[in-house]
């Protein structure tokens, strides 16, 4: 019931709790750790189980999770009665003679949840300082009683933790009366850099830095050259000083702007802390303490806030060192990790459109694709390709991205020594990829229409041809790569699709002193014909257009009618075209494991519902569109340049929104096999070799190939091989544009001025309103006048869009999904500011200005207005 730090073995987290085992742990390894012991879940029992009997408990555990609070206090309440029993006295008497008499007690809780990789109570229970033999119950019960705090319980929630079943242990330990203390994390918070040590530092004990009552020195250190790159010293207005007799105050400092450790200090803290993480194999949140020149490890806990990376894209500390661009983030517009299944079909396309630059090979290629990320290893292709391909590349991406990319040292820092050896050729097999639809390209400058007219074809006759694979009775893995091969037969024929990009700076440059062109250039691609993802929103118009659609009462009667076909023929005429051709799509679409529009007709039928009739978006885009030509042939008339511009815009208005069109073709592949591998699902669920359908999602192309040829395969175990390797990344929400291979992130902050926040001019027009900040596509409606504001968006988010009056994305330039639409509706967009959704409140009123890439907070209300660009 009672253990000593001193113990040979450590044990169980569920015994004793994190904070204790790790403290035994640091003590068995040779930290300097004050002495110490533990109280464990056991000893407790007693007082759990009065806590259970009282009437308090049973309506806490009845109680509405909006009582919670009022329910927890009761709790609390009822704690205040809780004494030790004897056999607990005993035992507590016979422990505290293990330790040194004239030393007070730091007394705080270890609860067997608290301090797991990926959670962490920090600050919900309570620690008590400066205790003594006489105060030590009291500060038990104190330890005990905040187990039923209403933030420990609103936090179990939160993670999914059981509320009805409290555990806690309590640690009783020597008190350091240090001189200075503080914490420290064994990689740099800021900037997520694992070679980095952040120090916090008071004068006293450590509580006014936990407690954050001071503000206090900081220290970077570079741990591997043993260097401060960063010293701030604050001034410190007061500290916490243990009392002689027992118990703590808190005094003024003298010299509250001296600073709190010397540089031999800071280098030795940041040592501890590193010396801490290479023992746990984690990085490591530390407390420690200096008194009479020696240094104390008082608590360490794993460090749960950090973006982790996978082992294979870690260098060795002092290593060369290699940068890569998050793909997922930065084209596709969400952050979550692709299903196994998913990220191997998804990575096999990218080597088919783009193989010669895009190297599947792991570290060593330009494609990093594992566990559920995609990278691409910016390092690698700057050896193989040099700075002026990558220079070009940069100019792409978002403002946020740009600005990154400008701050970083390639050569100093990320430019490998040696050229891989599965990137040797990368050069001249990129003049074969201009090879390869060069074809195509010069067929389109000699006739577009009938160029787009054969692509078109070609599309819907391979289409159909996957159509009919699909129905054969193939292993799964075959049936992907033939489907696969008919996806890469589209290639050659796309370089029609890319004629606009060469158009666009082509009559930007007709246009490039008038700031009132370069608007109406941007209008050129509103109302696009060929662009799938506008027409699946026009289709969505039309259906919730009907009127017995809007009578409808809900999803559940909408579903019901579809199945029995009851709509009207010319409902479901409309609707059956719609799923043919477009049921394929959804929310993070190009994951096979993504349900599909058909799968789930309620969400379908509130999609359409949320659709405002009333704004008439893409009839306004399409008139926009319609003045912009005329005005701007006006401009290129009175400059001479009428048919030069005449052309160039029919390039960019008759092929743009084909660059849509490739991706849809794969979509259509994906939701093919979506489908096959569900069936495949429901056959090894039957065959008992699968729990649940959803599984088949989490094996590789081969292994659900293996499955279907082998039945002796073991699903099971191929699924927990798949997924062991990247359960720790999984709990990373955001994931970043870039990071580089010791894992820090390059900060660039949202640029702001006194006219508000800079980003890219997406979409020109301004307009006002209210802010909607949305994380997910259809957490709450966007009601009439509102802004979308969200980091960014894919296809599934078009039906949102016919209700905004503006967008603002914090993720993507000017070709992403969301910038795309915001054009062809006619929206005011601006992107590229980082962080923007925690920037904007919800339901604070902005202007979001699209010609100007800027975004002002109004501090007055006032209402919308929409300005024409």
């Amino acid at each position: 019931m009672i253990h000593p730090f001193h113990v040979a073995d450590a044990p169980s987290l569920g015994v004793v709790g994190g904070k204790a085992r790790s403290l035994i742990e640091a003590t068995a390894a040779g930290f300097n750790v004050p002495a110490g012991f533990v109280l464990d879940v056991e000893f407790f029992q007693p007082w759990l189980e009065q806590v259970r009997s009282d009437a308090a408990w049973q309506a806490f555990l009845e109680g509405a999770e909006d009582e919670t609070r009022a329910a927890c206090d009761a709790v609390k309440a009822a704690c205040g009665d809780l004494a030790l029993t004897d056999t607990q006295r005993s035992e507590l008497h016979e422990a505290l003679g293990t330790l040194n008499a004239d030393h007070c007690f730091a007394v705080r809780s270890s609860s067997p949840e608290e301090d797991l990789e990926g959670t962490s109570f920090a600050g919900g229970y309570e620690t008590t300082l400066g205790v003594t033999p006489d105060t030590l119950e009291d500060a038990l019960r104190t330890s005990f009683t905040s187990v039923f705090d209403e933030r420990i319980v609103a936090y179990k929630r939160q993670h999914g933790m059981a509320v009805d079943d409290p555990r806690i242990a309590v640690i009783v330990q020597e008190q350091v009366p240090s001189e200075v203390s503080g914490v420290a994390f064994s990689l740099n918070p800021r900037n997520n850099c694992y070679d980095e040590a952040v120090i916090n530092a008071n004068f006293g004990l450590g509580e006014t830095v936990v407690n954050g009552h001071v503000t206090p020195d900081t220290y970077v250190v570079e741990k591997v050259r043993g260097e401060i790159l960063e010293r701030s010293v604050a001034a410190k207005s007061h500290a916490a000083w243990l009392v002689n007799g027992g118990g703590t105050e808190e005094r003024d400092n003298a010299e509250p702007e001296a600073p709190s450790l010397t540089d031999e200090q800071a280098l030795a803290v940041a040592q501890l802390a590193a010396d801490a993480e290479a023992h746990y194999g984690a990085p490591m949140d530390i407390e420690w303490g200096i008194h009479d020149d020696t240094l104390y490890l008082l608590q360490s806990r794993p460090i749960t806030a950090y973006v982790p990376l996978p082992a294979e894209m870690i260098t060795e500390p002092g290593a060369q060192k290699s940068l890569y661009l998050d793909l997922i983030v930065l084209t596709q517009g969400f952050g979550d990790s692709l299903s196994v299944l998913g990220a191997s079909l998804w990575g096999r396309m990218l080597v088919l459109l783009k193989g010669e630059i895009m190297i599947d090979a792991g570290v060593a290629g330009t494609l990093i694709n594992m566990h559920g990320r995609q990278y691409l290893n910016l390092s690698s292709l700057l050896r193989a390709m040099g700075m002026g391909m990558l220079g070009r590349l940069i100019t792409t991406y978002d403002t946020p991205t740009r600005k990154i990319m400008e701050s970083v040292d390639f050569e100093a820092e990320y430019r490998p020594k040696q050229l891989p050896e599965a990137l040797k050729g990368a050069r001249s097999n990129m003049v074969k990829m201009g090879l390869k639809v060069l074809p195509s390209v010069v067929k389109g400058f000699v006739n577009l229409d009938k160029a787009l007219k054969d692509y078109n074809a070609l599309f819907e006759r391979d289409l159909a041809r996957c159509r009919a694979l699909a129905g054969q009775e193939v292993p799964y893995d075959e049936m992907q790569e033939a489907l696969l091969a008919l996806f890469g037969n589209q290639l050659s024929s796309m370089g029609v699709v890319g004629l606009p990009a060469l158009a666009r700076p082509r009559i930007a440059k007709l246009f490039r002193d008038d700031p009132e062109a370069q608007d109406l250039l941007v209008a050129l691609e509103m109302d696009l014909p060929g662009n799938p993802t506008a027409e699946m929103g026009r289709r969505m118009f039309e259906l919730a257009s009907f009127e017995e659609l809007q009578g409808t009462a809900d999803g559940d009667a909408f579903e019901a009618k579809i199945r029995a076909r009851s709509y009207s023929a010319d409902f479901m005429s409309a609707y059956d075209a719609y799923m043919e051709r477009f049921g394929c799509r959804g929310i993070k679409e190009i994951d096979i494991a993504t349900p599909r529009a058909y799968e789930n007709l309620p969400a379908f039928f509130d999609q359409l519902r949320a659709i405002d009739l009333g704004k008439d978006a893409i009839g306004a885009a399409e008139r926009r569109r319609v003045e912009a030509h005329e005005r701007l042939f006006e401009l290129a008339r009175a400059r001479g340049k009428e048919k030069q511009a005449r052309k160039l815009a029919n390039t960019i208005r008759s092929a743009a929104g084909y660059r849509e069109a490739p991706k849809f073709f794969f979509i259509h592949l994906v939701d093919l096999l979506h489908r096959r591998a569900l069936t495949l699902a429901d056959r090894l669920v039957a065959a008992g070799r699968l729990d649940d359908r959803q599984q088949v999602f989490d094996l590789t192309p081969f292994q659900l190939g293996e499955a279907e040829r082998d039945a002796a395969f073991d699903v099971r175990a191929a699924i927990e091989r798949n997924l062991s390797a990247r359960r720790h990344l999984d709990r990373v929400r955001n994931w970043p544009r870039v990071i580089d291979s010791r894992g820090k992130i390059p900060l660039q902050p949202v640029s702001e001025t006194e006219d508000g926040l800079v980003g890219d001019p997406i979409a020109p027009g301004t307009v006002r309103g209210r802010a909607k900040v949305l994380h997910a596509p259809y957490e709450k409606p966007l009601e009439e006048g509102e802004i979308l504001v969200t980091r960014a968006s894919d296809p599934g988010w078009t039906p949102i869009f016919v209700n905004a009056a503006g967008v603002v994305l914090e993720v993507g330039g000017p070709l992403q999904h969301g910038a795309v639409i915001a054009r062809e509706y006619g929206l005011p967009c601006v992107s590229g500011l980082d962080g923007v959704v925690d920037l904007i409140e919800d339901g604070q009123m902005i202007e979001v200005d699209g010609s100007a890439g800027v975004v002002r907070m109004l501090d007055e209300p006032s209402a919308p207005v929409v300005e024409a660009a």
